[in-house]
């Protein structure tokens, strides 16, 4: 079962919000717009990927989380890890086109884009390795000793793959099935739902926010408003009971609740009415206060300078297994 169920990548949310309030003309535009489209096919073969997992019977007793953050003694961030009787599995997931080099020495992968471009990263083995040795140092500090199996996976057929040497399994997205029905028969008769509490228990988030700073940017370069789904401009104005679009007509309820996000994912996770009056462009007092009171869960307050906490509108559920059975 799924436990930990997919969500886009915080910095995709926030790349996202950045791009879509950045003007074209903005010198960042360009690199960060690329960013944006490298996080959003990463996420969406992860989504892929889980969809698959979740279809295989042989897991249908097993504890399935996505992008998995522990306190371990090596930074951890591991896109799909899996709880069977047998171990655990954790797959990092590619999503490359083009052919690629796995080279050994020194461990690169060199990747030869369709128009000819060529581009060196880090071997995804040696963040595989790491993140193995981090879960085995996270699980001895619970007490436990279990097999912990990895693989790279790319899951479409739209890459040409070269290897150096031998390794970590690098398999194709039809190769998965397989992959864990090998692993699965193994069977050693593990508590699954010992390990998945623990894990539960320790769970981190980590974000990059406010991005104007983690991209040095000038929160000035950012367009304000209350932006519209429909015409992609931000020129929704607030009237009695919804927000209305002027030039499209389109209204929404709760167009403000995705500025606010913004807000938080750009600038900053407080915000005051003065700062939500500029940000939204509304002018009464009364209606920003009742904006913020409506959609935030806890806000401090100061009188004339109250904080509003913008972080609950970041948070995303976990679904906590009711009654895990041994395995």
């Amino acid at each position: 079962m799924i436990v930990k169920a997919f969500a886009p990548s915080p910095l995709t949310l926030g790349l996202q919000a950045l791009v879509r309030r950045l003007l074209p003309s903005h010198p960042q535009f360009p690199s960060l717009q690329q960013e944006l489209k490298n996080k959003e096919a990463g996420d969406f073969a992860e989504h892929y990927v889980l969809n698959e997992l979740e279809k295989l019977p042989q897991l249908s007793d097993c504890y399935i989380f996505h992008n998995v953050i522990l306190p371990t003694i090596f930074p951890m961030q591991i896109d799909i890890l899996v709880v069977t009787p047998s171990g655990i599995v954790i797959l990092e997931i590619k999503n490359i086109r083009g052919t690629v080099h796995f080279k050994e020495d020194p461990r690169q992968l060199i990747r030869t884009s369709d128009t000819g471009q060529v581009q060196a990263f880090s071997h995804p083995e040696i963040q595989l390795e790491q993140y193995i040795q981090a879960m085995h140092h996270f699980l001895s500090e619970h007490n436990m000793v279990i097999p912990i199996y990895g693989a790279i996976v790319f899951p479409f057929n739209n890459v040409e793959i070269h290897r150096e040497g031998r390794g970590l399994p690098i398999i194709m997205g039809r190769e998965l099935p397989m992959f864990v029905h090998k692993v699965i028969a193994k069977n050693r008769g593990i508590a699954t739902n010992d390990i998945t509490n623990i894990i539960l228990s320790q769970l981190q988030s980590r974000t990059p926010f406010p991005l104007c700073r983690y991209y040095q940017l000038e929160v000035s370069a950012l367009q304000k408003g209350v932006y519209c789904e429909n015409c992609h401009h931000f020129v929704m104005e607030k009237m009695k009971r919804t927000w209305l679009c002027r030039r499209c007509q389109h209204q929404c309820m709760v167009a403000h609740v995705q500025a606010l996000r913004d807000y938080a994912m750009l600038i900053g996770d407080t915000i005051t009415n003065r700062g939500c009056r500029d940000f939204l462009k509304i002018d009464s007092e009364d209606v920003a206060k009742r904006l913020l009171q409506k959609s935030l869960q806890t806000w401090r307050n100061t009188g004339k300078y109250t904080k509003y906490n913008l972080s609950s509108l970041l948070e995303s559920p976990i679904k906590v297994p009711k009654s895990p059975v041994n395995q």
